[in-house]
């Protein structure tokens, strides 16, 4: 053995270089890493920052997916979402549901060189589809038809309007329904001899699709004769395309957030401990 120092030959079991003097025992060093002071700035804006995202993202992350679903369930296949199978009768000639509104879409100006080619209107963004099916054989007529025709057709006629439609629930079979009976003349002008509707179907059971526009209307339901009492199974569904992105969206959104929350918890507090 030699000193590391000076390089002078030692005795076994020597503890001091003879030579320089320096010690031969090499001490054990402990190495022990800092210990935490606890919670600092740093872990506390994560817990509340993440903890923020989180509760942001579940909320998001349910709406998405309760919307999926609801409008997975009640869609009828054709890509309508309503109810259908509710019964309405009157012993008039007609059955009106009155001054249904819908307001145009008001965009002022579209930026860029699409508004040059596409103003909005209400069927860009819904769709709407009325069932009907006789409950007494008879062939019905359901029209469309805008309020100033609708006065000058049947205003001054007798018929029931329904004035109000109360449901528990979208699988409530036994809706609360009110009418009100309009007291006039009989109905003697064939709904088919004039051209004031809308749109419009006949026939026993029949589905009539209407891209609606801005304005106020009528939906008015006879039997195709002329005849009193109407019976019919009715039903309304609706097409909007943009709920289900709107669904989608939403779900990923609420999911980004619950990732970037867990993220920063973990980083900021799991991590550094």
């Amino acid at each position: 053995m030699y000193c590391k120092k000076c390089g002078k030959e030692l005795e076994d079991g020597a503890e001091f270089c003879p030579g320089c003097g320096a010690s031969l025992v090499e001490s054990n060093l402990t190495y022990r890493k800092q210990s935490s002071k606890g919670w600092d700035a740093g872990r506390v804006i994560a817990v509340i920052f993440g903890g923020f995202m989180i509760l942001v993202g579940l909320p998001l992350a349910f709406a998405g997916t309760a919307l999926m679903g609801v409008t997975s369930t009640m869609d009828d296949g054709s890509g309508y979402i309503g109810v259908r199978g509710f019964d309405f009768e009157t012993g008039t000639q007609a059955l009106v549901f009155k001054e249904m509104y819908v307001e145009d879409v008001v965009i002022d100006r579209v930026p860029g060189s699409v508004g040059r080619y596409w103003v909005p209107k209400p069927s860009d963004f819904i769709k709407m589809k009325f069932t009907l099916k006789s409950n007494n054989g008879k062939e019905v007529f359901v029209g469309i038809i805008d309020e100033a025709h609708a006065l000058s057709y049947i205003g001054s006629a007798r018929y029931e309007a329904v004035t109000e439609f109360k449901m528990e629930d979208p699988f409530d079979r036994s809706p609360y329904i009110a009418y009100r009976l309009h007291s006039g003349e009989k109905i003697t002008v064939d709904p088919l001899s004039v051209n004031i509707w809308e749109a419009y179907a006949t026939g026993e059971e029949v589905a009539l699709e209407w891209e609606p526009e801005g304005g106020r209307y009528w939906v008015v339901i006879m039997n195709s004769d002329l005849s009193p009492g109407v019976d019919v199974d009715a039903g309304l569904g609706v097409r909007a395309p943009f709920l289900n992105f709107i669904g989608k969206g939403i779900l990923v959104g609420g999911a980004v957030c619950l990732a970037i929350g867990v993220l920063i918890v973990y980083v900021g507090v799991v991590r550094r401990d």
